[in-house]
């Protein structure tokens, strides 16, 4: 494998060459006329590279101007789709719009500053690059680096299943695409299956939704929750069988990201609800499976090294680099549309512009109030490491809960998505505090 890395910033370039040089041969230079003349030069001697990374901002002709030049000048020569070079986005604001103008002008993928192995490795595993064979040469044997390599090359050439959702989530949504969908006709379709039916009613009872008397009946608890939100939780209810296992240390770890996923469902709906949101419910659901990723690389791994614990530190830390982007491709390929896909590739992202979709926005804002809440999923340890890497969630509250509160505040404040919502820091923990002491008894009645 050859590569071209074009960076003005001497750590970044430096960054980069070390983490691909166990992959390949690295030329690595900082400005686009350079990285053009060994472009020149490599056809010259016919020995093209296969890998270009490009800084986003560069002084002079920068990585997005570069991008469209290369692949002009490949349209130009009738170079085969499947011929031209792979080329990855480098940017160190994780700025959702940059990046989707450059997939648009035709790059492969986008690594985000400070570029972690991780990142590295599932970019190049989508593209088609087997990345685990080299790895095992530079010596790091079975480490997570190359258990997770492992993985994403599986999972890119098909030799990990995908999640199923059981036959009545179609039946559903089907019946939903009907003229006029009723309660009587939800009801004739949920009942042919005892434990979404037994579940529902459990759930029309739990702290998120109950009323002033316990119902004791499907149909009353169809009544209770509304067609539309017995669509959502219906699909949710699916969606918590895929967060199960034999294996006890992976069962454990599922839970907390169920727990997670429900947080964020849960504080996604609501805050949908105080904005007038049409598709509030739709957040719910979107909430459930945001971390959809997570939860298919942990499972792997245990299938592919069950001598190992899932719970290490690193490797939480490992599969949270990875899983918005895994996360995107795994709803691709089980057919979910646009929205959902969106929002679990760019849920973390720092920066939003005005053209986003609101219910991206309201789900990266519950993602981060589910942190803000206690509900987070990295632990101490995997939070210590990632605020390392620069990223710093808030996973428990402290003991001063006053500090606590001011210093959630001045987080929820600089926030992207709340700023382009409308929404102030006060109302948006009041929510957070409304809704925190039900998450664990209502995740439950899943």
């Amino acid at each position: 494998m050859k590569i071209l890395v074009v960076d003005d910033e001497n750590i970044s370039r430096k960054i980069l060459v070390s983490k691909m040089k166990a992959l390949g041969t690295c030329v690595a230079v900082d400005n686009s006329k350079k990285a053009l003349a060994e472009m020149e030069l490599a056809d010259n001697k016919e020995d093209p590279f296969d890998i270009i990374t490009l800084d986003v901002s560069m002084p002079g002709m920068d990585g997005r101007q570069m991008l469209k030049h290369i692949r002009t000048r490949e349209i130009k020569n009738k170079v085969p789709k499947e011929e031209r070079v792979k080329i990855l986005m480098v940017t160190a604001r994780m700025n959702m719009n940059t990046i989707k103008s450059c997939i648009k002008m035709g790059c492969n993928g986008y690594l985000t500053k400070p570029v972690s192995r991780f990142q590295l490795l599932q970019n190049l595993g989508k593209m088609g690059f087997d990345t685990k064979e080299a790895l095992e040469k530079e010596g790091n044997g079975a480490t997570h680096t190359t258990a997770v390599a492992d993985i994403i090359n599986r999972f890119y050439t098909g030799k990990i299943a995908l999640p199923v959702f059981p036959h009545i989530v179609q039946e559903v949504q089907d019946l939903f695409s009907s003229k006029d969908p009723s309660i009587e006709d939800l009801g004739k379709i949920v009942e042919k299956d005892i434990v979404i039916s037994s579940k529902l009613i459990s759930i029309a009872n739990s702290p998120l939704y109950k009323g002033m008397d316990t119902v004791s009946s499907l149909n009353a608890a169809l009544l209770r929750l509304g067609l539309k939100t017995a669509r959502g939780v219906i699909s949710a209810v699916a969606a918590r069988n895929l967060f199960s296992s034999a294996n006890k240390i992976l069962k454990k770890e599922l839970d907390r990201l169920w727990l997670h996923s429900f947080a964020t469902a849960s504080l996604g709906k609501q805050l949908g609800e105080a904005l007038g949101h049409k598709k509030a419910d739709n957040l719910f659901l979107m909430g459930i499976i945001h971390d959809i990723g997570k939860m298919l690389l942990m499972k792997a791994f245990v299938d592919i090294h069950p001598d190992k614990s899932v719970a290490d530190p690193e490797l939480r830390l490992a599969i949270h680099e990875i899983h918005t982007t895994f996360g995107a491709v795994l709803l691709k390929k089980m057919r979910f549309s646009s929205p959902f896909v969106q929002a679990a590739e760019f849920h973390h992202w720092n920066t939003y512009d005005k053209d986003t979709d609101q219910e991206l926005l309201i789900l990266c804002l519950a993602d981060h109030l589910a942190y803000e809440t206690g509900y987070g999923f990295l632990g101490a340890e995997g939070q210590r490491l990632q605020e390392k890497a620069g990223d710093k969630p808030k996973e428990d509250a402290g003991e001063d809960q006053e500090t606590d509160r001011d210093e959630a505040l001045e987080r929820i404040k600089n926030l992207s998505a709340l700023k382009l919502l409308g929404m102030t820091p006060e109302a948006v923990y009041a929510i957070g505090e409304q809704i925190q002491p039900m998450i664990k008894e209502s995740a439950g009645a899943f």
